[in-house]
């Protein structure tokens, strides 16, 4: 869906083309996206408001215009109606500034609007009398409630998912620290459907006391989840490809009506005007650690272990103000060993003396019956 709404907002911005070109390019792009169902969640956001003057009263048919300033390209342009309200849906997260215009009014300016996703931010614009020339700017506070709806949400920003400590770099950690969330995972949760033991990597998250089955995970609007036990993920996005995901915990909108409980929607980065990047690794080794007391205890050396994570990321503009890219590639090599230790019985406990034993043992007896000899 992001996709799809990315290439129409391409479509709406192609300057000097003929119409006839440009459905023909946009049809070529949208032949070339996969045959799949059109079931995904909505990974954007929404901003509503109504247009005033100085005096409280409402100003029908101001022209609303929305600017993503990550990517300096107009995403939305309208007029608010008869009541003087607006609506911009389907916004992708980012962030923005809305600017209204209306004969005999200054032009007014509301900068710093930080969109996330499935949020609904209301943004009123005040104008006030004076010639179109001149602009007033207002700062919005980096506190914004969400006041369309009571769903219970928390967003986690790209910055706090890759500066936060994850030791296994995997985003799911950080759903444990929500309220209402409780985990029987373990505190290093790996990437993957396995873990390197060969068991199953399972996402045990239980979200206002629900089924963890029960959950939605979602990799920008994609279905994220292996629909055989619903316990495993099939992707798993790098910290440094994320730029945010949030959580809705309950009272959360009707079009998330699969999945009864907690809804996990991730959305990765995109592109912008400035080119940027990174390359990375992070790695542990035996030599940085140290050795377990049992071992030390029988004389037994630290096991190998060996964990690289590469990785690196690439973003720039195509096409500037209109056409972006991102790229983000993460590879792991593991190799971990584990010492087993077991107690086995000895000659004499193997003959049922049990009297040099190192523990209690108890023994179980009861009298014969009188049918019994």
């Amino acid at each position: 869906m992001q996709l799809l709404s990315r290439i129409c907002n391409f479509h709406c911005q192609l300057p000097k083309l003929s119409n006839r070109l440009k459905a023909v390019a946009c049809t070529a792009i949208v032949l070339t996206l996969p045959c799949a169902p059109l079931l995904a969640q909505n990974i954007s956001g929404t901003v509503s408001g109504t247009v005033r003057d100085s005096s409280g009263a409402v100003v029908p048919n101001a022209t609303i215009t929305i600017t993503n300033t990550d990517q300096n390209s107009i995403i939305f342009t309208g007029k608010s109606n008869s009541a003087g309200q607006y609506t911009a849906p389907f916004l992708p997260v980012g962030n923005y500034s809305v600017t209204t215009e209306a004969p005999g009014f200054q032009k007014a300016q509301h900068t710093g609007i930080k969109l996330d996703v499935n949020q609904n931010l209301t943004v009123d614009m005040a104008l006030q009398p004076g010639s179109a020339q001149q602009t007033v700017t207002v700062t919005t506070s980096p506190l914004q409630v969400d006041l369309q709806s009571a769903q219970a949400q928390t967003v986690i920003s790209g910055r706090q998912v890759r500066e936060l400590t994850l030791n296994t770099r995997n985003y799911e950690q950080l759903v444990g620290l929500m309220p209402g969330v409780s985990t029987a995972v373990s505190d290093q949760l790996y990437v993957g459907v396995s873990n390197p033991v060969g068991t199953s990597n399972q996402i045990n998250f239980s979200i206002n006391g629900s089924r963890p089955t029960q959950n939605a995970w979602n990799v920008d609007g994609a279905d994220n989840v292996d629909r055989g036990a619903n316990l495993t993920l099939l992707a798993y996005p790098s910290v440094d490809s994320i730029a945010e995901f949030s959580v809705q915990r309950s009272n959360y909108n009707a079009e998330f009506g699969r999945s009864s409980s907690g809804q996990v929607n991730v959305i990765t980065s995109a592109g912008t005007n400035q080119f940027h990047g990174d390359v990375y690794e992070f790695f542990r080794n035996d030599v940085l650690d140290a050795n377990t007391y049992l071992n030390n205890r029988k004389g037994i050396s630290i096991p190998p272990l060996r964990y690289n994570d590469f990785g690196g990321t690439i973003g720039a503009p195509i096409w500037r103000d209109h056409t972006f890219f991102f790229f983000s590639e993460e590879v792991r090599r593991v190799i971990t060993y584990t010492n087993f230790f077991a107690s086995v019985p000895s000659v004499a406990e193997l003959h049922g003396d049990l009297s040099a034993s190192p523990t209690d043992v108890c023994v179980l007896w009861s009298a014969p019956g009188p049918n019994q000899q």
